[in-house]
């Protein structure tokens, strides 16, 4: 009689177990810097580099649920927590993300590659998303922290170092010319070695308010060194030429549109292709 009636009950246990095991990582977290290898989406491939300038605008989307997976920096991923992905950037970097139509800003840690299309330049966590006020893909500004990004790479297994190995690891003495007497001026006890895996502290669940931005939605066709390139791909591709102040050699940029709404700067997107343009992007002014 006893199990009978509480049968139900039972049964429904191993489903709430399940819905709680969703953000739990199905194996130990180990935090460690990532960049690697180029990587192929939908539109086209993608090329990770490092980067601590990195400022840039575009169309924000949700992530994807994890369900039990790592990050791909090996951290635990969390609905809840104030995380992201990015195609490019090392991992993890901090950046903040500022929504263009209402002026929220969220401070996130990027540890997760993707979006896969071109046309999103950043995923946001749920908790992130739905602080930033985000409703559908949102046009937004992202801003890396260099002194953060620099300070999160610190004691991460894989992260680039100095190389000190040429460094002397035994030690020098100097001896006293009346006495005898020696002490020891510089030295180590042990040999140099890998740094160990940190544990990455979770960012504040909070927002702050901001300015609104620019609203319009174009693609970038490419960015060149030359006018006449530039305006090749302009003719080919029905876009406009425009000179880039202080391009760092790459002073010639050309763009397409605006267009209204994100259905329309997709098909612009993917219309690229057809012309000959590969690494297009939407970008928002």
């Amino acid at each position: 009689m006893f199990l009978r009636n509480f049968a139900p009950l039972l049964a429904f246990l191993p489903l709430v177990g399940a819905c709680h095991q969703d953000d739990e990582p199905a194996s130990a977290p180990h935090p460690h810097y990532e960049l690697g290898n180029a990587w192929h989406g939908p539109q086209g491939w993608f090329y990770p580099n490092e980067q601590f300038d990195y400022r840039a605008t575009g169309l924000a989307t949700r992530e994807a649920p994890l369900h039990g997976q790592l990050a791909s920096d090996g951290e635990a991923w969390s609905s809840g927590g104030m995380t992201g992905s990015h195609q490019t950037l090392q991992l993890p970097s901090i950046v903040t993300v500022r929504n263009l139509l209402n002026g929220r800003v969220v401070r996130i840690r990027l540890t997760r590659r993707g979006p896969e299309s071109a046309g999103r330049v950043v995923a946001l966590s749920p908790k992130a998303a739905d602080l930033l006020g985000m409703t559908s893909d949102t046009p937004v500004e992202i801003v890396e922290d260099e002194t953060a990004s620099r300070a999160v790479m610190e004691g991460l297994t894989g992260a680039p170092h100095l190389d000190v190995q040429s460094a002397p690891v035994g030690e020098v003495r100097a001896e006293s010319l009346d006495g005898g007497a020696s002490k020891k001026v510089y030295g180590s006890d042990s040999s140099v070695g890998g740094q160990p895996s940190a544990a990455l502290t979770p960012l504040p669940v909070t927002w702050s308010q901001g300015m609104t931005g620019p609203q319009g939605l174009y693609v970038l066709l490419g960015k060149f060194s030359g006018h006449g390139a530039a305006a090749s791909v302009a003719v080919r591709c029905s876009g406009e030429v425009q000179r880039v102040p202080d391009g760092a050699g790459l002073d010639w940029r050309v763009r397409s549109g605006p267009y209204t709404d994100t259905t329309q700067a997709d098909a612009a997107l993917d219309r690229t292709h057809a012309c000959g343009v590969e690494g297009a992007r939407i970008i928002v002014e």
